[in-house]
């Protein structure tokens, strides 16, 4: 068996000839024949095989089948079937096109090869052993997170790899440039492998997907260090990865003892158990968790239940190794995270691109809280995330990671019982001007707002507004007219701009 494309592209490549017709990229050829006046007089031809044949001798035969006419000129047969205007010989045609078939044996082999490792239970690395036999290049499989989760040969690479919370993982330095570069964003779209070369690399590398359902849980990389890649490596490759998807689902050797301690720690905290900061502190200690200044919660859920296609260790593992000096625990579907750092910064611009792309590859989102100080204060932060990733798993987010600091009021405004109530707190002067600017057609608001969003800086506003700052000064004191604002009061000031922000909030919901 091989594909009519493969066929096609070898023929044309030999003979440096063009193949005409049409024809389906992924059908398979099961064997060759050489067309006889048998087969023109039973018009259906068997499926799957591929009929050479003159054009000069059988060209008017109307046939139903898979033909390939030679010596066609500028004539076209008069079955629907693939033709070559020029003469070539049939035997040295058959010759070429049987060195396809048998080429796809030679992967049908290796694919049973590798399908017997994964039936008999031999695990990860065997199957990357067996490819690497095929291959004869490095194979390397990744998880989201880009940590290695098995090799053959075992990976040595202190340029791009490093020991991160007791995982080798590939360094920000290289998963960025993996990202400026598109492999990231091609590792998720596409279903099939592809080759591409890396910056300060003369050699190609392969990429896929390992998928369960849509979801990416990680990928294969193959660098073609020890020879150059071929079209079968390309195929065995795709088969691989499908055969990875299969050992992953069953597989149990990524569980985490740790996590059912984990689990309990984070629910007592939350739960206000704890009485005593310092006795809190000792036993975030002994779970591997050194306690810094500041902490911050992250929790991550599915898009849609569904989703979760892995044993909830898998990802405790990966996001184990975006976070260094922290701990993930399980509350019923979702994940939740507490980490440790000395400074006042949550997530980096490295953690945050690495926690981005491990939630898109695994359709999930994650939201941040704000910093604390006390890890006894943790069950308010914890409400934070909990609350703002049910409101948001229901609605579209452009992005995957949610910061708290960004939708405080909205969860302020959540949080009060009667509607009505909060709608009432906006200042009557805003909502007089948002009356006004719908039945004259001004834009006032638009122009307080962005006042307010330039850090009430005139030349900023004006700039924005494309407008002359006096033009900008006239508005404002036509507003102080219309609707009796008052700018030169902080107390006021701090009214309007809250006003503004209600006023968004409440209108998207």
């Amino acid at each position: 068996m091989a594909y009519l494309s493969g066929i096609i592209e070898r023929t044309e490549n030999h003979f440096h000839v063009k193949i005409h017709g049409n024809y389906q990229k992924k059908y398979t050829i099961d064997g060759i024949h050489f067309l006889t006046d048998n087969d023109v007089a039973v018009y259906h031809l068997c499926p799957n095989i591929l009929y050479l044949a003159s054009y000069s001798k059988y060209g008017s035969a109307a046939l139903s089948g898979d033909i390939l006419f030679t010596g066609c000129q500028d004539h076209t047969p008069a079955s629907s079937s693939l033709f070559i205007r020029e003469d070539i010989d049939l035997l040295e045609l058959y010759h070429v096109i049987e060195d396809s078939l048998l080429d796809y044996q030679h992967i049908e082999v290796q694919r049973n090869s590798l399908f017997n490792d994964l039936y008999n239970g031999r695990g990860l690395d065997k199957l990357l052993q067996t490819a690497y036999k095929y291959i004869n290049n490095p194979i390397v499989l990744c998880d989201s997170s880009y940590a290695v989760l098995a090799s053959f040969p075992e990976v040595v690479d202190n340029v791009n790899l490093e020991i991160r919370n007791h995982r080798l993982s590939l360094k920000s330095m290289f998963s960025q440039n993996m990202e400026n570069n598109k492999i990231t964003d091609r590792i998720y779209h596409s279903i099939y492998p592809f080759a591409t070369k890396v910056d300060d690399y003369p050699y190609d590398w392969i990429f896929q997907s390992v998928r369960i359902k849509r979801a990416v849980v990680g990928y294969l990389c193959i660098r073609c260090i020890e020879r150059d890649y071929t079209d079968s490596d390309l195929d065995l490759v795709h088969s691989l990865t499908q055969m990875i998807s299969i050992q992953l689902q069953k597989d149990d050797s990524y569980r985490n003892p740790q996590g059912i301690k984990y689990d309990m720690f984070l629910k007592e905290l939350v739960s206000r158990r704890f009485q005593e900061e310092e006795a809190i502190k000792t036993q975030l200690s002994l779970l591997g968790v050194k306690p810094c200044r500041y902490y911050y919660l992250i929790t991550c859920g599915f898009n849609n239940s569904s989703n979760k296609l892995m044993a909830y260790h898998y990802y405790l593992q990966q996001l184990s190794s975006i976070f260094s000096n922290s701990i993930t625990g399980i509350f019923g579907s979702r994940f939740t995270t507490l980490v440790s750092g000395p400074t006042m910064e949550s997530l980096t611009a490295q953690q945050e691109s690495r926690l981005e792309t491990f939630l898109t590859m695994n359709h999930m989102i994650a939201t941040v809280s704000y910093l604390f100080d006390k890890l006894k204060d943790s069950s308010a932060y914890f409400s934070q995330c909990n609350n703002l990733l049910s409101q948001r798993l229901c609605t579209y987010n452009e992005k995957p990671v949610l910061f708290y600091s960004d939708y405080y009021l909205n969860h302020l405004v959540d949080s009060i019982a009667n509607k009505e109530f909060a709608a009432a707190s906006i200042h009557p002067s805003i909502k007089f001007m948002k009356q006004y600017d719908e039945t004259h057609n001004t834009k006032y608001l638009h122009s307080l707002e962005i006042f307010f969003n330039k850090n009430r800086n005139a030349k900023a506003a004006a700039d924005a507004l494309f407008i002359h700052k006096s033009t900008l000064f006239y508005r404002l004191d036509k507003m102080k007219e219309l609707f009796a604002i008052h700018l030169d009061d902080s107390d006021a000031l701090f009214s309007y701009e809250y006003s503004l922000k209600l006023l968004k909030i409440t209108s998207e919901q």
